[in-house]
């Protein structure tokens, strides 16, 4: 039974290119235990030497790469979870101002319906009242002089017996 192996073998065995074995075997000098057209295969102590080789640098290779790769997948992963939070929070608040809006001007538009409804309500009292005045033949209301009574001072007050004697002679 002969448990000599190629470079192809071992790669498979190891789960890494052939490439890589390759190169390890060439760098490091090490001799194939023997040769079958083309094919050169590796005894034991070889095979061992190879596979401690790898074994130590795939796996702490791999390890530290996939240690990277998840935390480094995992911070944006939390990252884009957190900002997705904040920007729903900020959604919810523009939301609610929005609500806020929409309520006020649904309040000035009936404020403004109301103050409409009462200027022409108005209108129509002041339109009736030039008519009312017209029609009993008054004057145009515009033309009318509003005179107020004079109003009598203090002193007009003390003497004005004596200015309404003065009035009657």
């Amino acid at each position: 039974m002969n448990k000599d192996k190629t470079i192809k073998q071992i790669a498979d065995e190891l789960g890494v290119d052939k490439q890589k074995v390759y190169r390890f075997i060439t760098k490091n000098h090490i001799t194939a235990s023997s040769e079958v057209v083309q094919s050169k295969y590796y005894d034991e102590s070889a095979q061992s030497l190879i596979l401690s080789a790898f074994s130590h640098i795939t796996t702490s290779e791999d390890r530290i790469g996939e240690a990277h790769q998840k935390s480094g997948q995992d911070l944006m992963l939390e990252t884009l979870i957190k900002e997705l939070d904040e920007k729903n929070k900020q959604l919810s608040v523009k939301d609610k101002q929005i609500d806020e809006l929409n309520a006020r001007l649904a309040e000035t538009t009936t404020a403004l319906v109301t103050a409409q409804q009462t200027a022409q309500v108005a209108q129509a009292l002041h339109a009736g009242t030039i008519r009312q005045q017209l029609e009993s033949g008054g004057n145009d209301p515009s033309e009318q002089d509003d005179i107020p009574p004079k109003k009598h001072g203090v002193f007009d007050r003390i003497f004005g017996k004596v200015g309404t004697r003065n009035n009657t002679k």
